[in-house]
């Protein structure tokens, strides 16, 4: 995921639904995608990380795994309060290790995905023991004005959740993009194309959530033997899709696991 662009959909959200634009500080190198954000958005910018944390209750890293530690040593110097709060949307940096490098024991660790720009994301979540039953209680709202939010006992199932929600809007875009592919190569217009893949996808995902029935027994039930659906289902099976798919994911949640590696090398 793009850092930046990720975060700019969430403060879009965030700013709709629970905070004035002018309680948020947003910090970056980058003065002209900083001046952009204020223009969107109307948030305070700055260039200083000091003004940033001094103005803040809460802060949000979202930065890439590789980048933390340097930025660590600075943040360190300015978090004078040890009880503010982090929330941290790093990909593979554990609890812990957040910790120690700032000295601060107050941390939250998420992960959001891409819907969450338009609040109807899901983000999996779990907080350090020292978070305080207030702290608690704004982190869930804050987000839920993303989607839904799941918090979990374990932090490794955040790994996990990494390869499965966080990168999953990407795996449904590829099949939205291939099967609109095979729609056009059928002689279909691109756009009557991209209507019927996405409108397929959506109502087929309306369908379970609202009856509550499995996929598995969806699928079986509009599986006719010998008919078109099963034709198709057959290929699927042949070319085990099903083994392609759990490697696409397993591959995922390994990139976690380095990034989790060459951080404790670093």
């Amino acid at each position: 995921m793009k850092n930046l662009k990720f975060c700019v959909g969430i403060i879009g959200a965030i700013v709709t639904n629970i905070l004035r634009s002018s309680q948020i500080f947003i910090y970056d190198r980058n003065l002209e995608k900083l001046k952009k954000l204020r223009e969107n958005y109307k948030i305070n910018i700055s260039l200083d990380k000091k003004e940033v944390i001094k103005n803040s209750e809460i802060l949000v890293l979202a930065v890439k795994p590789q980048d933390f530690r340097n930025l660590a040593e600075e943040l360190k110097k300015y978090l004078i309060k040890k009880s503010s709060l982090i929330i941290s949307i790093m990909a593979g940096v554990d609890i812990k290790y957040i910790q120690a490098l700032l000295g601060v024991q107050t941390i939250v660790r998420a992960m959001p995905n891409l819907p969450a720009q338009i609040g109807c994301g899901v983000s999996v979540w779990k907080s350090a023991k020292e978070i305080s039953a207030d702290q608690k209680k704004y982190v869930r709202k804050i987000l839920q004005s993303l989607g839904k939010e799941i918090e979990v006992e374990k932090e490794g199932d955040i790994d996990k959740a990494t390869a499965v929600s966080g990168s999953g809007p990407a795996y449904v875009f590829l099949f939205q993009e291939l099967f609109q592919e095979a729609a056009v190569s059928l002689g279909l217009t691109k756009k009557l194309a991209r209507e019927l893949v996405m409108t397929t996808i959506s109502g087929a995902v309306s369908l379970e959530r609202q009856t509550d029935i499995e996929s598995k027994i969806l699928r079986a039930g509009v599986t006719s033997k010998g008919g078109t659906t099963a034709s198709a289902i057959k290929i699927f099976t042949e070319q085990k899709f099903d083994e392609i798919f759990k490697q696409a994911v397993k591959a995922a949640f390994d990139k976690t696991q380095e990034l989790k590696k060459s951080l404790r090398r670093c």
